[in-house]
């Protein structure tokens, strides 16, 4: 029998999740005819949904266990998030839910329900744009490799003669190359990187050959490499920082959520009782 193809399975899994809320919705609908609490019925089943993403961000976490590879593991994550969300809707139509502590509850999950989604665009897109750079860096070493593309300069320019145009390619090293590459790029450039400042030092770069020598053309040449790895190095650290901190943002707001949806339901069956 042919292994499904990636298509087949995400069909497979549409299909899934959608009987699956049809069916949790006749359910609803059937039980509210009949005049039941069905407030219960969707809370519980909502609380066992977040238990069990938890339980399965926590399981993509430790790919060691034998329990199936890591990309099943998400694509359920991912399904089962979307049932969540479902369910969501069935249990606070309105939603969010009256109260102090059942509004910040709804505000919680959305937070939760938001930074999935992202985090499904972001594990879609992000490392498409990573590979798509020149060179691949770990995340521990982009200080080294900023240190190290820092010294390269350097010595180019310690290694220029006066003859050749120092004073030019000195002052322009001077008021920007230096800044750029001794520097962290700046929050903004994280949030948001672009080719700004990329373009903006290689057309300075390039403003100055009329001034230079054929051996300070070719330095500035050398410049204008180092100005792209930087730049690339860059857009890699910005984009994997993204990553990371999406994980921990989501996570910690998912531990919140479970904690506020015990609290919940600890409440709820004390009342109902």
């Amino acid at each position: 029998m042919p292994t499904p193809t990636f298509r087949q399975r995400r069909r497979i899994a549409v299909t899934v999740t959608s009987a699956a809320l049809v069916v949790m919705f006749g359910i609803v609908w059937i039980q509210t005819g009949r005049l039941a609490d069905v407030a219960m019925l969707t809370g519980g089943t909502l609380l066992c949904c977040v238990l069990l993403l938890a339980a399965f961000g926590m399981r993509r976490r430790i790919p060691i266990l034998p329990l199936g590879s890591v990309s099943t593991w998400t694509q359920v994550h991912i399904y089962m998030g979307f049932f969540t969300a479902g369910v969501y809707w069935m249990h606070v139509p309105n939603l969010i839910g009256n109260g102090i502590f059942e509004c910040a509850l709804s505000i919680l999950f959305l937070l939760v329900t938001g930074s999935g989604f992202y985090g499904l665009y972001a594990s879609r897109t992000l490392p498409k744009r990573l590979t798509a750079v020149e060179g691949q860096h770990r995340f521990d070493r982009v200080e080294w490799h900023r240190g190290q593309i820092a010294d390269h300069a350097k010595k180019l320019l310690e290694e220029l003669s006066v003859q050749v145009g120092i004073p030019v390619l000195g002052s322009f090293y001077s008021q920007h190359l230096n800044p750029f590459f001794t520097s962290r790029p700046s929050l903004a450039y994280v949030l948001m990187p672009t080719g700004v400042r990329r373009r903006k030092l290689l057309s300075g770069l390039k403003d100055l050959e009329r001034y230079l020598e054929n051996e300070g053309r070719g330095t500035a040449g050398r410049f204008a490499a180092l100005v792209r790895r930087r730049d690339d190095l860059d857009y890699q650290f910005a984009l994997q920082l993204r990553l990371r901190l999406w994980v921990v943002f989501h996570s910690i707001l998912t531990l919140a959520l479970v904690a506020g949806g015990l609290i919940h339901s600890f409440l709820a069956f004390r009342f109902t009782g």
